[in-house]
């Protein structure tokens, strides 16, 4: 019997049979492709007394062959539900699944389900985990054991590409890559061509040719099971193929020949390796950003890298590329290559342990991890325990029923709006994980959905779900919820130790997928939809925060803000005692899986109105903590869409209020950014805005400045495909704002007027309107009226 530890997984058919493609590694490291046979299969829900009909089914494919089942037999699966006998089709390759199912007058179940996941789900194999077979030759003949258990040891190879670019966006048609640098754990280098440098870390070479065919030379010696890159997908390993079809040579980056098929994951788009795991980076960062653990707006490497590397990365435009190349001056090229790689390589480390951990616990692939949303995440997951407990998974919805989702919307949560001002000595309490803890109180799923009020829960909605048995949904996240609790216990244990950053990585894996249920429940394209689970969830939820508004009024608080699960209290004379005892008292009424938590005590808050209107804005707030840091909720430094200039100058003056409570100073910090702006001294880096294309610039109606500002770029031969994000500045030359748009690395000067009465003064005013200041205040320096006390 021999063990190895699971890699990933492939298909090939054999004289009309399908065997599954495991690549393993075994303890010393050494990599192998072996083959098991496994039949696809597909159900239908029919009766047993179909049997002979089945048996009987032919079809004629496209190459003229009789396609017939391989086997039928009758077999006990719960089905919504219900215990049901139906029939399980074997067929003897994937693509024989879809030919026979369109003739069956019955609904047909599990029948788009891929050949390789299939495998995953019915023998539980997860990434990484140890498999323990019997095997002869090339064959294994048995799977004896699945073990969870063990560390797989791993190696890296990132690698980045630099080419020559004399109209911005390098064509592979005709600008060749001039430069390839890569880094692994031992050793780091740049490979170029016809050009002489002093620089050790760089191979020259005769030609393009040479540069691509050392790359592979290298993957090859190496021999890397992951390779990262960024936005490879998209642009280093399409560019690569492209120049090496022209070159006429070779290009093989996994361990056996690859067709380097493009998949789709949704929106994102990956490129998988033959034996290797290709990891694009940039998806990778897109998806941290979405879930919060990345607060870059910006998804280049070097901002990405800024905010989670060790360094500061070091830039070249990317426009001078091809000077700096025709004019022999590539020392600092060279050196900007070579921290493209290593940087890249970093970044894959500091990556990596989250989506392995996300991977593992998912049971997606670790490529597909990489480029999956927490939805899909969440599917397979379920998927997984579907087959772990015989039960039938639900199929994806057709586009008709998608539709008939998305024009129906669930109502969201509850909030109460503040009132606008500046605050002193506010506590904040929310419900820990309150949408997790309501799906397992109350056994939400869609298969404990009942008509009977007798033994079950009764939503605010509407709806009844019965208190036993578990339904699949509040099972798993138990299990998740319990598991994360046990793992922050263990981080408190493991402070400081070597340990740490795995169970952190774990323990941040499973509040991700937990904290995505609610949100796949009501996702329009899930498995597991429901829209009377989604709005029970959100009606149980608006339910619990009104209660608890209501007794915090009772016992003599001052409510100030109440949102989804967050309550803010206005502490006034009661002591930290008061305010810990009706916590308590809260708790006490709840179900045993609810919690609400002390977020903390905050000694001074800022809360903003909406553009004419007297109500506070909902998320629109910032608080000064008794440590000293300062909390920022909605206001615009936090968002990709105003400039650096807007953002610095509106944090600096909430710094000003909520520490120093000085409001001369905090007014006098946005004069100065004014006069800034109007001598010309802010660098233009500080006035960017950015916006992501969401399709392609060519077919948008109205022309707003981003797209503005795309469409000039495309005509100096920068491509703009849809999805791109963009960065623009404001500058003096046209008659409109559209018309003012340049991208960034095309503007020579900046609007000052514009980003004075459209960036700065918009972030700023709201909040220091609540000490009596105008605009004309601020811009012109007038006397302030009707200021009053501070607080």
């Amino acid at each position: 019997m021999e063990k190895s530890f699971f890699i990933d997984l492939g298909q090939k058919i054999i004289d009309n049979t399908t065997y599954a493609e495991f690549i393993l590694k075994n303890e010393n490291g050494e990599v192998k492709k072996l083959l098991y046979q496994f039949d696809p299969y597909f159900y239908v829900s029919c009766m047993p007394k179909e049997k002979s009909t089945l048996e009987k089914l032919a079809v004629k494919s496209k190459t003229g062959e009789i396609i017939t089942p391989k086997k039928v037999e009758f077999v006990q699966k719960e089905v919504e539900g219900t215990i049901k006998t139906i029939a399980k089709i074997s067929c003897n390759t994937p693509l024989d699944v879809p030919l026979l199912r369109d003739l069956i007058p019955y609904p047909c179940l599990e029948s788009a389900i891929l050949y390789v996941k299939r495998i995953m789900l019915d023998f539980g194999i997860k990434p990484f985990s140890i498999l323990s077979y019997t095997c002869e030759g090339n064959f294994i003949k048995k799977i004896n054991k699945i073990s969870e258990s063990g560390s797989i040891p791993l190696s890296f190879l990132s690698f980045d590409i630099e080419t020559y670019n004399p109209f911005g966006a390098p064509r592979p048609e005709k600008d060749p890559v001039i430069m390839i640098s890569y880094c692994t754990s031992k050793n780091s280098g740049v490979l170029t061509y016809s050009k002489k440098t002093k620089k050790k870390f760089v191979e020259s070479f005769e030609n393009e040719s040479g540069i691509i065919k050392k790359l592979c030379e290298i993957i090859s010696k190496t021999n890397p099971d992951i390779i990262f890159a960024y936005n490879s997908s998209n642009f280093d390993i399409p560019y690569l193929l492209e120049r090496s079809g022209i070159l006429k040579i070779d290009f093989e980056l996994g361990r056996w020949d690859s067709d380097f098929k493009k998949i789709k994951k949704g929106l994102t788009s990956g490129i998988p390796l033959n034996g290797r795991i290709h990891l694009d980076l940039y998806p990778m960062a897109r998806f941290l950003g979405l879930i919060g653990i990345l607060k870059s707006k910006k998804y280049t490497l070097e901002a990405v890298y800024n905010e989670l590397g060790s360094d500061k990365k070091k830039m070249i435009e990317r426009l001078d590329i091809w000077k700096m190349w025709d004019e022999n001056d590539i020392e600092d090229l060279c050196q900007y290559s070579l921290m493209d790689a290593k940087t890249t390589y970093e970044l894959g480390e500091i990556m990596l342990p989250l989506f392995l951990e996300l991977s593992k616990l998912t049971g997606l692939s670790l490529f597909e991890t990489s480029l999956s949303t927490t939805g899909q995440m969440v599917e397979f997951l379920l998927m997984r325990e579907s087959v772990k407990q015989n039960i039938i998974i639900p199929s994806r919805p057709k586009d008709s029923t998608i539709s008939q989702r998305l024009s129906n919307p669930i109502e969201g949560a509850f909030v109460k709006i503040p009132n606008p001002g500046i605050y002193e000595n506010i506590v904040v309490m929310d419900f820990r994980g309150l949408y997790p803890s309501i799906i397992i109180s109350y056994n939400i799923d869609p298969h404990t959905l009942t008509e009977s009020k007798i033994d079950s829960h009764h939503s605010p909605a509407g709806w009844n779900f019965r208190k036993s048995p578990t339904g699949l949904i509040p099972s798993v996240l138990k299990t998740l919820v319990t598991e994360r609790a046990k793992l922050k216990k263990e981080l408190k244990m493991e402070k400081n130790t070597e340990k740490y950053k795995s169970i952190e990585a774990k323990s941040q894996s499973y509040k991700i997928i937990s904290n995505s249920f609610y949100g796949y429940l009501g996702y329009a394209r899930s498995r597991w939809y429901s829209r009377k689970c989604a709005e029970s969830v959100t009606a149980w939820g608006r339910a619990h925060i009104q209660k608890t508004i209501e007794n915090a009024e009772k016992a003599g608080f001052i409510v100030l803000y109440g949102d989804t699960d967050s309550v803010f209290l206005l502490q006034e004379k009661k002591s930290k005692k008061e305010v810990m005892e009706f916590l308590k008292s809260i708790n006490k009424d709840l179900p045993e899986e609810m919690e609400l938590e002390l977020e903390g005590f905050f000694p001074s808050g800022v809360f903003v109105g909406k553009k004419s209107e007297e109500k506070g804005a909902k998320k629109k707030y910032a608080l000064l903590a008794e440590d000293g840091l300062i909390k920022i909720r909605g206001f615009e430094l936090v968002r990709r869409d105003w400039s650096n200039i807007a953002k610095k100058t509106q944090r600096r003056v909430l710094e000003i209020i909520l520490k120093e409570k000085d409001k001369e100073k905090a007014a006098k910090v946005v004069k100065d950014t004014i006069t800034e702006l109007k001598t010309g001294k802010v660098v233009l880096s500080d006035l960017a805005i950015y916006t992501q294309i969401s399709k392609d610039p060519k077919k948008y109606d109205l022309i707003s400045p981003e797209i503005s500002a795309a469409r000039k770029a495309i005509e100096k031969g920068v491509p703009i495909p849809k999805g791109s994000l963009i960065s623009y500045v404001i500058t003096k030359k046209g008659k409109t704002i559209s018309e003012k748009a340049e991208l960034t690395q095309f503007a020579k000067d900046y609007d000052a007027d514009y980003y004075i009465n459209n960036q700065v003064l918009p972030s700023v005013m709201k909040i220091l309107k609540e000490l009596g200041f105008s605009h004309e205040d601020l811009k012109f320096g007038g006397k302030q009226t009707g200021l009053g006390g501070f607080l």
